[in-house]
């Protein structure tokens, strides 16, 4: 396991909020869980590339994956979501802004704010 530091970046563009609103079913089957609409997104120093645990066809790109890495905020579990475009792997905000989404509310987590996230593997 390790944990990497960062902080909260700038508010994004609302991507995920629109796909989780309109799509909560998809987001359901692929999480077994409601997730809140949205992601946090957290600066990191490092790009960490994404270590998927499972995709899912992006609702909104038929271009794209959405590639999961299951992790934890705190005491909450939470997912990292990549935008992966097929074609070239570009996708998001890239691999030094983490975009983490979850079934809780991520406390303490205004622009700005240190975060700290635990990953399930081995640092690259």
């Amino acid at each position: 396991m390790i944990t990497i530091s960062g902080h909260v970046w700038r508010k994004g563009a609302g991507d995920f909020g629109k796909r989780m609103t309109d799509f909560p079913e998809v987001f359901l089957r692929a999480t077994g869980e409601k997730l809140l609409p949205g992601t946090l997104n957290v600066e990191i120093e490092k790009p960490l590339a994404v270590k998927e645990h499972f995709r899912m066809p992006d609702v909104m790109d038929p271009e794209q994956d959405l590639l999961f890495e299951i992790c934890r905020v705190g005491q909450i579990w939470a997912y990292r979501i990549r935008p992966w475009n097929r074609k070239t792997g570009a996708g998001g905000h890239g691999d030094h802004i983490i975009e983490i989404t979850s079934s809780q509310e991520i406390p303490n987590a205004g622009e700005g704010s240190p975060i700290e996230i635990s990953f399930f593997r081995d640092l690259d």
